[in-house]
């Protein structure tokens, strides 16, 4: 489903290593990290591919990207560090699309990143096996965890994945790691927004993750094959926003 791996001398291998999509400075808030070197600028890139199947992707013509040919192929590792470093970034983020399927090559970019004193951040949709989470987040000092939805028809018909392993994902960073964290729920009308819904995903948090956990809500505009759904309304946002903090969050 990633379509960013191929069968090379009787091995699996990634082949958007060393080659990046999206190049580009952000405010580390854009992340978005409120509580993560507030202030700073994060080096950020993506390569191309997804392990969800998301209906509404924003970032769709780099996730569902199979034309792997046209990422620039000077992305190494070192380079990346290396101009991070000289722009003045703090970090480098791997975004845009889903880190957790070229994790080979952001582990590669996190230790020179390290070596050069900067931190990376990983902005994930969290839906990884065990082992490699270990693996994945044992390079990672910052990540933003996109909860989707709060119920497994959401996920299944419209990410084609499952939410448990999210939830367990969400668990891990907090009990095992030291990982700094944010979450962040895309809100789409009629589908995750509801008082309900909302009031059940915020009192999880509380019960599993803690009250100190930021949470963000974070507007849906009509895209890839949502087309039909419309815009967010504000007073949705600040509805949830009203249900986290009366749950402590």
């Amino acid at each position: 489903m990633c379509f960013v791996r191929m069968r090379a001398n009787d091995q699996i291998v990634l082949t958007t290593h060393s080659r990046s999509s999206g190049l580009a400075i952000d405010p580390i808030e854009k992340k978005p990290l409120n509580n993560f070197l507030p202030g700073s600028k994060a080096y950020s890139f993506g390569t191309a591919g997804c392990n969800l199947l998301c209906k509404f992707c924003q970032n769709w013509d780099i996730s569902k990207a199979r034309e792997t040919d046209i990422l620039n192929k000077n992305a190494t590792p070192e380079n990346i560090a290396k101009i991070a470093k000289e722009y003045g970034c703090k970090s480098v983020a791997f975004t845009y699309n889903e880190p957790i399927i070229f994790m080979e090559y952001a582990i590669d970019v996190a230790k020179e990143c390290h070596k050069l004193g900067l931190k990376t951040v990983a902005v994930t949709n969290g839906y990884i096996c065990d082992e490699p989470r270990k693996e994945f987040f044992s390079y990672m000092d910052a990540a933003t965890v996109g909860l989707k939805g709060f119920t497994e028809r959401f996920y299944k018909d419209i990410t084609g994945s499952h939410l448990q392993p999210v939830l367990e994902t969400l668990i891990y960073l907090k009990k095992y790691t030291n990982v700094w964290f944010e979450i962040v729920s895309l809100l789409i009308p009629d589908e995750n927004d509801s008082a309900a819904e909302i009031e059940k995903q915020s009192t999880w948090i509380k019960e599993n993750i803690g009250i100190d956990v930021p949470v963000h809500y974070t507007a849906f505009h009509p895209d890839w094959k949502m087309l039909d759904k419309p815009s967010t309304p504000l007073e949705t946002l600040i509805q949830a926003r009203d249900i986290t903090m009366k749950n402590g969050l």
